[in-house]
């Protein structure tokens, strides 16, 4: 059963998540560029996704951290900001089956009648089932890594949802290259490479997802000390 994570257990958990991805991306500059003496340009290409890999799992674990920070075993729903406890309610099913009552009861292309006895009957449905969703607890069986909003890569857009929902400060965290990182990422696997990176390339995302993974963090820490 997950319970409300203490400061002290959050911060530690976030230092280790820290420690482990800068330590795959230690691994990678050992393997791909410090002891790739033939600058073998198929080992640059592969550090690609791993560098990618770790700034994924970095994100979703400290994300994660803050999540199980926030929550409170016994306290309901609707004493939750509306941004945290969304992330419970779209996975409730009376959720799907509402916006699919919903689009049944809709013609497209045509101008909705004034009244819908399917889109009353489905609105009636929903107002009854939030209301009673609203005077219970969170789910504390929830996997809070699967809480984390990685609907699609990890990219600037999806790094700034999950913070706002958290309430993380990103102003000292550089975004800039992370949609560079993403699409080399995806164009590996995804077949749209045509020419093989070079050292400085690898060099340079190295660089930057470690400033990435250390500069995140220290939102982290401070979010955690202020929660």
């Amino acid at each position: 059963m997950t319970r409300h994570l203490r400061f002290h257990d959050a911060r530690t958990e976030a230092k280790q998540a820290l420690d482990r991805h800068i330590e795959i991306l230690d691994n990678i500059k050992k393997h791909c560029i410090v002891g790739n003496e033939e600058k073998d340009e198929f080992l640059y290409l592969m550090a690609i996704p791993v560098i990618y890999a770790a700034w994924e799992g970095f994100f979703r674990i400290s994300c994660s951290i803050c999540l199980r920070r926030k929550f409170h075993v016994d306290r309901k729903l609707k004493a939750y900001e509306e941004r945290y406890s969304t992330l419970w309610l779209q996975q409730e099913g009376f959720v799907n089956s509402f916006f699919d009552k919903l689009f049944n009861s809709v013609s497209l292309g045509k101008k909705p009648k004034k009244i819908n006895d399917g889109r009353y009957a489905a609105l009636t449905k929903f107002a009854g089932d939030i209301k009673a969703w609203l005077e219970r607890p969170a789910n504390h069986l929830t996997n809070f890594d699967d809480l984390v909003m990685t609907h699609s890569n990890i990219n600037k857009e999806v790094t700034i949802l999950n913070a706002d929902i958290i309430g993380l400060d990103l102003k000292d965290v550089q975004l800039g290259r992370l949609d560079d990182l993403v699409g080399q990422r995806n164009n590996i696997a995804h077949g749209g490479l045509i020419d093989y990176p070079k050292e400085n390339t690898i060099n340079e995302l190295m660089e930057y997802a470690e400033k990435l993974l250390n500069d995140f963090h220290a939102s982290v820490a401070q979010w955690l000390k202020t929660s």
